[in-house]
């Protein structure tokens, strides 16, 4: 009786098989680590494990020094934007006690007129003063808006942009 061996084909010669029949590209699989061999998964593993802790270790302190750092900017823009509303509430008081004189002055003016054309002119120069003030005042307002969102509405300019903490365990390459 005649024996015949046959030969279990390797998972590597059947993926080249298959690869070769469908047209694809060969894979080099020699590169390639295997999960078979624990102790190389386990080394690796620990090395990568290492590699991040050293680089979070490492880069720990200037992440803590830029968070306090952006923390002082914001609380700094903060009082900025506290004292601005301060400065328009006082601002907008000024104007309403202003308004209140200029009104208790029409009604005195308008007991005082003489006859009905005098109240008419009285009238007629208070509201073209009230509506000249108020013109004036709400451009001073919006001047002042623009201006305080211009200080507190920057970007927040922190080196966490350019910060890098993982750079070494995450090695992709740059974006063109």
């Amino acid at each position: 009786m005649a024996t015949t061996t046959t030969k279990t084909a390797t998972p590597k010669e059947t993926a080249e098989k298959t690869a070769a029949s469908n047209g694809a590209q060969k894979i080099d699989f020699t590169n390639m680590m295997s999960f078979a061999n624990g102790a190389e998964w386990a080394e690796t593993a620990k090395e990568q494990f290492e590699t991040m802790m050293s680089s979070f270790g490492g880069n720990f302190e200037d992440m803590r020094a830029q968070a306090e750092e952006m923390t002082e900017e914001m609380q700094t823009r903060f009082k900025t934007t506290q004292d601005r509303a301060a400065q328009t509430n006082a601002k907008l008081m000024e104007a309403a006690q202003e308004e209140m004189s200029g009104a208790v002055q029409l009604a005195s003016d308008l007991t005082n007129a003489k006859t009905f054309a005098d109240a008419l002119t009285v009238q007629q120069s208070y509201w073209a003063k009230l509506f000249e003030t108020r013109m004036e005042r709400a451009r001073e307002m919006t001047e002042a808006t623009v201006e305080a969102a211009r200080e507190t509405m920057t970007p927040v300019e922190t080196p966490f942009a350019n910060f890098k903490a993982f750079e070494k365990f995450f090695a992709f390459p740059a974006k063109a």
